[in-house]
Parts: C-alpha cells; sequence; structure tokens
C-alpha cells in the first residue's frame, strides 16, 4: 500500500451553507475517526487571497487527511460524508497526492512516508504548517502580510491557500508549483527568506513541518477550473 494524501476545499454560498461548513470544523471530526484507511486528518479553516493571507475566508473550507492507500481516498469521495458536503457546498476540489519530502510535523504526526519518485521538471505540492510561540505572535503577523503580497501572482505558482485548524496561533498554506525550482526561487528569496531568518532567531516556532508531495491528479473544481490537473495533463503532454 502507498500512502496517500488528499487535500479538499468545499466552497460554499449562501449563509445557511456557510454556516454548515464551519460547523463541520467540528461536527466531522467523529466521522473521519471512524472512516476507514485515515492515519491523521484535520479539518481545516481558510485564508482569504493567497496563501499566507491574515484575513480568513468564511465561504471555504477544507479537509487534510492521510490514508493508508488510494483506495481509501477515493471511497471517501463515494461516501455518505462526502454527500453531505456536495448537499451544502457549491464546489468541491479535490488533490491527490503522494509524499516526497517530509520535516517535522502536525500535532505530533510525523508518519510521512515518503517516496523516492521524484522529478525536479514536474508539478510539486507543498504544505507548510507551524504553531507560533506565543511571544512571537504580534512580530510574525506584522511580516505575514508583506510575505502574502510577495506570494500573489509568482512565477510557477499554480495553486495557493492558507490553511489551519485554529484562526490565531497556527500558520499553514497549501501551494502547487510548476516546478522545485519554483518553489525555492520562493522560499529563499526576499521576504519569504527574511520572514524564515527572523522566525529562527527569534526561535518563533514550537512545531513545524514542511512537506512537498507529487500530485498525483486533482478532481471538482475551484472557482470553475481545475488549475492542478490542467498543469498535469500540460506536464504530461509535454513528455
Amino acid at each position: 500500500m502507498q500512502q496517500i494524501v488528499t487535500v479538499t476545499f468545499f466552497r460554499y454560498s449562501g449563509i445557511r451553507n456557510k454556516i454548515w461548513g464551519m460547523s463541520q470544523m467540528f461536527l466531522v471530526r467523529e466521522a473521519m475517526r471512524q472512516m476507514a484507511g485515515v492515519s491523521f486528518f484535520k479539518p481545516l479553516g481558510t485564508g482569504g487571497g493567497a496563501g499566507y493571507s491574515l484575513m480568513p475566508d468564511f465561504g471555504v473550507y477544507g479537509l487534510l487527511v492521510v490514508w493508508k492507500d488510494i483506495s481509501f481516498a477515493e471511497d471517501f469521495l463515494k461516501s455518505t460524508k462526502f454527500d453531505e458536503f456536495r448537499m451544502h457546498s457549491a464546489e468541491q476540489y479535490t488533490v491527490f497526492m503522494t509524499p516526497v519530502l517530509a520535516k517535522g510535523s502536525w500535532s505530533g504526526f510525523s508518519d510521512w512516508q515518503v517516496s523516492a519518485d521524484t522529478d525536479a521538471n514536474a508539478a510539486v505540492a507543498v504544505i507548510t504548517y507551524a504553531t507560533i510561540r506565543k511571544g512571537f505572535i504580534i512580530p510574525f503577523l506584522r511580516i505575514t502580510p508583506k510575505v502574502s503580497k510577495v506570494s500573489e501572482g509568482f512565477q510557477g505558482l499554480v495553486f495557493s491557500k492558507g490553511i489551519g485548524e485554529k484562526p490565531i496561533g497556527e500558520q499553514a498554506t497549501f501551494t502547487v508549483w510548476e516546478n522545485v525550482a519554483h518553489v525555492e526561487q520562493f522560499a529563499y528569496r526576499g521576504k519569504h527568506l527574511e520572514a524564515m531568518r527572523l522566525t529562527r532567531t527569534k526561535n518563533g516556532f514550537t512545531e513545524e513541518l514542511f512537506a512537498r508531495f507529487k500530485p498525483l491528479k486533482a478532481v471538482g473544481s475551484y472557482q470553475g477550473t481545475n488549475p492542478v490537473q490542467e498543469l498535469l495533463d500540460k506536464q504530461q503532454a509535454d513528455t
């Protein structure tokens, strides 16, 4: 069996559906605990704009799941619980991935079963996560908008969304890039590099994760498009 990670975004319209989506931050937990093949999961709130935005997006919620095998992930999309999400959300967008690099943990989970199947020229997804030390929250909030502004429209960035289980004290992002080179150009230059150095100097995080993934496919739509699958199809056609 090969570990599969899915990130699903549910976009809601109308106040009642948005409230229902918010409620799933708590109510989905029991259903996921009983779901076959789940190794780890996190219900997600999201940020507005680019991945590093501080403003919440009350119209989009998400779900990160680590599965023991792709068959369990596929079954979830056919489950009655996922049908509930379909009934209440205007769009559902799921990216299937395998881990290729992982450093750190999220809520203590670090059992990322990394695959050696990597291609520097292929699409790459990235999840970053951090629990911010209380004394570092204000400095972190000051620099985050600068990083967010730089990330918007950055070369090679295909999809970006801020994610997290808690609105304050945690920072996480999910991004998809054309290749690893573009990830590194963003991560190790400019405002993002400045933020990294400040964090290291101040010992700003109590827990953190940096993980790269190989996107396998993306199903559904996000704002009427499927940018990740379009990238995968283009790269496949070019090989």
